[in-house]
């Protein structure tokens, strides 16, 4: 008896005395797979800008969010209280589309967004012009 009162408070030790890992996950932001260059466009320039260009927007939200923000050349717009998050300055639809596909696994809802001096306009108005 008194050999398995022993045992049993030897493995109770021991249990009770290994650390458990805990695995934290990583927070990793997600940033596009690009093999071409991106063409940047400044936003805040004085200069009105009068060239159609196309970019692709992954996401709206009504709060910021550090995730999207902190995506590498990653543009942000404030329209209609919302934060619209977009990659990318192309001056084709096709190659705006082209991109879109190549990031869609990892932004499901990306759509391609024609803008005219930064102000965004329908695609079937950019596609006229």
């Amino acid at each position: 008896m008194k050999n398995s009162t022993t045992l049993l408070f030897f493995f109770l030790l021991v249990f009770s005395c290994t650390k458990k890992e805990v695995k934290k996950e990583k927070q990793e932001v997600l940033e596009p797979i690009l093999k071409d260059p991106i063409v940047q466009i400044d936003y805040e320039s004085k200069e009105e800008v009068s060239k159609l260009v196309f970019t692709v927007q992954i996401a709206a939200l009504r709060n910021s969010n550090e995730k999207f923000a902190n995506i590498a050349n990653v543009s942000l717009h404030q329209e209609n209280s919302l934060t619209k998050y977009r990659l990318g300055a192309f001056e084709t639809y096709k190659e705006a589309r082209e991109f879109r596909l190549k990031i869609s696994n990892e932004y499901k809802g990306a759509f391609v967004q024609a803008l005219k001096n930064n102000v965004p306009i329908s695609i079937t108005e950019a596609l006229q012009k």
